[in-house]
């Protein structure tokens, strides 16, 4: 009978401590997931990359948008102008955060370019 109850305390012991193994790994992982979830991690992980395709994106936009031809140009603006609507506070407040988060980000990956580079020639050195 004692033999019957060490063995149980020895498999309960062993239970407690791979219950305890698997919730280590169960954090582990949702870190690693939330980690991967940011854009930090990749920004940090990836940073000429993002820089790449950063410019490689606005250039498409930009050469998108160009195609447009003076005359409907002309259009729009004086849509524009007529309309007074559009030019609503709320719009030019979403305008300058947008603006606002633009520059952050941007300032944000070159540090992180920065960053990178400094510790690629200190390792070089």
């Amino acid at each position: 009978m004692k033999e019957l109850k060490a063995r149980k305390l020895e498999l309960k012991q062993e239970m407690e401590q791979i219950q305890g193994e698997i919730e280590s790994s169960l954090r582990e992982v949702r870190h690693s997931v939330a980690d991967r979830a940011r854009l930090r991690y990749w920004v940090d992980k990836y940073p000429l990359h993002l820089v790449g395709s950063a410019l490689l994106a606005g250039f498409l936009l930009a050469k998108r948008g160009g195609r447009r031809s003076r005359e409907n140009l002309v259009e729009e603006t004086a849509t524009v102008v007529r309309e007074p609507s559009t030019n609503s506070f709320s719009s030019l407040l979403a305008d300058e955060f947008k603006k606002l988060v633009t520059q952050r980000a941007v300032r944000y990956v070159m540090q992180r370019v920065e960053e990178a580079i400094d510790q690629h020639s200190k390792k070089e050195e």
